[in-house]
């Protein structure tokens, strides 16, 4: 349950970053813009990766637990899998957008314009394309709470999730 319910945060977590606080954030002029994302950015940067490994570590250790090569177990090894997908992702793909919004940030609290800046280098620009490259994580972390929700359920001692089709006289 506590992985489960640490990956669905996340998944939420990461949903609300880009589909609530993001549209009303670019309502902002840029300077109060790139303050608020700074501040949100700051508050969270440090969350997302412990609750990825905590997450991961919890799916890891039942998938050692259970024996190995069975579906539950391949199932919990994807899902921790996913979760520390998120480090490199983050890592290669956030990161450059990450430290260009941070160096608007310390910009614009000197200067509060950005004058001659081309359109796609702009502060809402950059906010708009952080939001989007975090659509990447919520699919990425909600991937991977399916697939250990699954592989949950998949217990044949709690419920067993298969389907099968039956024809011929098997089928009463």
């Amino acid at each position: 349950m506590l992985g489960l319910t640490s990956t669905a945060f996340l998944t939420g977590k990461a949903f609300a970053a880009s589909f609530s606080f993001t549209p009303a954030l670019l309502e902002a002029p840029a300077p109060l813009l790139a303050r608020q994302w700074k501040k949100q950015f700051d508050s969270d940067k440090y969350v997302a990766p412990a609750i990825a490994l905590f997450s991961s570590g919890v799916f890891s250790y039942i998938a050692y637990r259970n024996d190995a090569w069975t579906k539950p177990s391949i199932l919990y090894t994807t899902s921790a899998s996913l979760l520390l997908a998120l480090l490199p992702y983050t890592f290669f793909i956030s990161d450059p957008v990450n430290r260009q919004l941070e160096s608007k940030a310390q910009s614009l609290a000197l200067t509060a314009t950005e004058d001659g800046v081309p359109q796609e280098e702009t502060t809402h620009a950059l906010v708009d394309k952080w939001a989007t490259i975090n659509l990447g994580k919520v699919l990425i972390a909600g991937i991977s709470a399916l697939v250990a929700t699954w592989a949950a359920v998949e217990r044949e001692e709690i419920v067993p999730a298969t389907f099968s089709f039956s024809t011929g006289a098997n089928r009463f």
